[in-house]
């Protein structure tokens, strides 16, 4: 079963930047890093388009999720496209938990794909579309590495784009779902945020849920939170950050049962 995304309304070192020259991949000592595509029906208004990073760490290597956790920065995009082109937001899979000492980080080890959906423009007609991308990470271990690639892929207008449809299929897999059917809550009690969630898969009931804020700088990452199930509610009282440096009222969140 996958991972919940749910919204609760709310009472080291750094070394020098690396840079390649444009092409579809990008390898550093610590990644490696390749632009791909997946258009199965090729590119029209209308049509499944997809571009994604896909970043292969090196053993003990990660990069981070959209909220790092106590250190590090999100993986950033900044596109070239023709007119008339758009390119959404990450969509990002469920991330690890990545203990640091006393600090506690989210992010990715092994291979992540990190996808984009693009939208054409009614009444494009050229032969080909030409896609630029500037991508920033941050890849951390013992030390932290700031590193920057240029990519860039020409994909035919009217073939399919899809040798890497398993690679999109999975990334999409990984993607938190909407908690549809469930109430989220969460309240401060003292230095305390008390989130409820009723409603949730009978699968699930029981076990122990991992909880990663979207938002960061509320809550103590590391701390482990006293939970407890009653039927098909999940109750975690989770410590707030005495420096914390956000007061949302909405906080989008993502749970995962143990084993998930």
């Amino acid at each position: 079963m996958k991972p919940f995304r749910l919204l609760l309304a709310l009472a080291a070192g750094v070394f020098p930047l690396l840079a390649s020259a444009a092409g579809a991949v990008v390898t550093t000592p610590q990644v490696r890093a390749e632009l791909l595509a997946h258009a199965p029906e090729g590119v029209a208004a209308g049509k499944p388009v997809w571009l994604g990073l896909s970043i292969t760490h090196q053993p003990h290597w990660h990069t981070y999720w959209k909220n790092p956790g106590d250190s590090g920065l999100p993986t950033t995009f900044e596109w070239k496209l023709p007119a008339g082109f758009a390119a959404g937001d990450i969509e990002w899979p469920t991330p690890k938990k990545l203990p640091i000492g006393p600090l506690l980080n989210y992010g990715y080890d092994g291979t992540v794909l990190l996808p984009v959906k693009l939208t054409v423009p009614a009444g494009f007609a050229g032969e080909s579309l030409p896609v630029s991308l500037k991508a920033d990470w941050l890849v951390c271990k013992d030390v932290c590495i700031p590193e920057s690639g240029e990519f860039a892929l020409d994909l035919p207008v009217r073939a399919a784009t899809a040798g890497h449809a398993k690679a999109f299929a999975d990334a999409q897999a990984a993607v938190p779902r909407d908690l549809a059917g469930a109430q989220a809550s969460a309240a401060l009690e003292g230095d305390r945020l008390v989130v409820r969630v009723a409603g949730l898969p009978a699968a699930w009931q029981g076990k122990a849920l991992a909880f990663m804020p979207e938002t960061g700088g509320v809550i103590v990452n590391a701390a482990q939170p006293e939970a407890a199930w009653s039927g098909a509610t999940w109750t975690a009282k989770l410590p707030v950050d005495p420096q914390r440096s956000a007061d949302p009222a909405e906080m989008p969140s993502v749970l995962v049962a143990d084993g998930e």
